[in-house]
């Protein structure tokens, strides 16, 4: 049986939020983010355009006409949290061009003053529409380049627009915006969008501090958390990026919250990582330790994996904040030992962590940008809290 002791010893080690990683545990997290590198930038063409899908059955072919917008600008997002957190500059080069790929290929103006990020058509008709959460994931890929002039600030200022213009007055977002119809829509609706809203405007106010950006941000983040609290705890659903929003609203210096708005954070913050700590196999007798009883996917994996790494910076209660340092060790566990180590794709993320099995089918055995993206971020995110 593992011994969880080790990653508890030293907990209030060396900074506030640090973790202890074993040497060789380090070394084989190291390995798998540079496999990751490897993959993301083997699988970028001469434009900036990443190869969206593949798959470990060489049999297996994809026409290239699926392509998910959302999944490029959050890729640049973990590009640029290389830099960022680990200080590794290998795919800087390309995420500029995959930056410059996004803004001639997507971003279009949708309204007065308004850019949006372009979704592809919906299936069967022929609506071409923009979400209030790609636009938030285009501000998380491309605010940082502001400071280096190497994109148009109009660009950064309208995308915040059209997030702004799609917030109701209590905080909410409608989903979708319709573009050729001209109308805020609830069609092609996700959970996740409002985090990624918020956390694109505050990626823009960190270079560019204007107001109504961190106002937006924390209106939009208030909401959430007021709903999560109303919708009580056996309910909630996680939520990945509502997580890093409010942990990069904490670490945000001039965000003027008071006391009963961070208690409301807080509070956000627990009742998400409770509701789902308690859905994860921590018997450590059994291969998928680490894993996520309702999820089948690693990149569902994944995406826990970076909401709970944002949610221990928020967490003040020390019980809490040990299992969670337990339960992240697991998961990090888990989904290296589940990355393509050789081949022609290494450093992949497949769909399934039973790809390698006899039975897996061509779905299990599926990478696909996003699968990488996620699982490269929560690694990356892990390994900072260790530096």
């Amino acid at each position: 049986m593992r011994n969880p002791l080790p990653i508890l010893s030293n907990f209030f080690g060396k900074k506030k939020d640090s973790i202890e990683i074993p040497p060789a545990a380090a070394d084989e997290l190291e390995n798998a983010i540079i496999l990751a590198m490897i993959y993301i930038s083997k699988n970028m063409d001469s434009e900036g355009k990443f190869v969206y899908q593949n798959n470990l059955n060489p049999k297996k072919k994809y026409s290239g006409k699926s392509y998910g917008t959302l999944r490029h600008a959050g890729t640049l997002y973990s590009m640029y949290l290389c830099e960022r957190l680990l200080g590794k500059n290998a795919l800087y080069n390309k995420r500029l061009l995959g930056s410059e790929y996004l803004i001639k290929t997507y971003i279009r103006k949708v309204g007065k003053d308004r850019y949006a990020l372009l979704s592809q058509p919906l299936k069967d008709e022929n609506v071409i529409y923009a979400t209030s959460g790609g636009a938030g994931l285009a501000l998380c890929a491309l605010s940082n380049l502001l400071p280096e002039n190497k994109v148009p600030k109009h660009i950064l200022e309208k995308l915040a627009n059209f997030i702004i213009f799609m917030q109701t007055p209590k905080g909410d977002f409608w989903p979708s915006y319709l573009v050729t119809k001209k109308e805020k829509s609830n069609l092609q609706a996700a959970r996740f969008y409002p985090g990624e809203a918020c956390l694109g405007l505050l990626y823009l106010y960190e270079v560019d501090k204007r107001q109504e950006w961190l106002d937006a941000a924390k209106k939009g983040l208030f909401r959430l958390a007021e709903k999560a609290a109303e919708a009580g705890g056996a309910n909630i659903k996680f939520d990945h990026w509502g997580m890093l929003a409010t942990q990069k609203l904490f670490a945000t210096p001039d965000n003027a919250m008071n006391s009963p708005q961070r208690a409301l954070m807080r509070a956000f913050v627990e009742r998400n990582v409770k509701a789902i700590i308690a859905k994860q196999n921590l018997n450590t007798r059994d291969e998928k330790f680490g894993s996520f009883t309702i999820n089948r996917s690693l990149c569902g994996n994944a995406t826990n994996m970076e909401g709970l790494i944002a949610a221990y910076q928020c967490i003040e209660d020390k019980v809490l904040k040990q299992k969670l340092a337990y339960s992240l060790k697991a998961g990090v566990e888990f989904l290296v030992k589940r990355q393509v180590k050789t081949g022609v794709y290494e450093g992949g993320i497949p769909a399934s962590p039973d790809w390698d099995k006899p039975d897996a089918k061509n779905i299990d055995k599926e990478i696909r940008i996003d699968y990488v993206q996620h699982t490269m971020s929560a690694w990356i995110a892990y390994k900072s809290l260790s530096d």
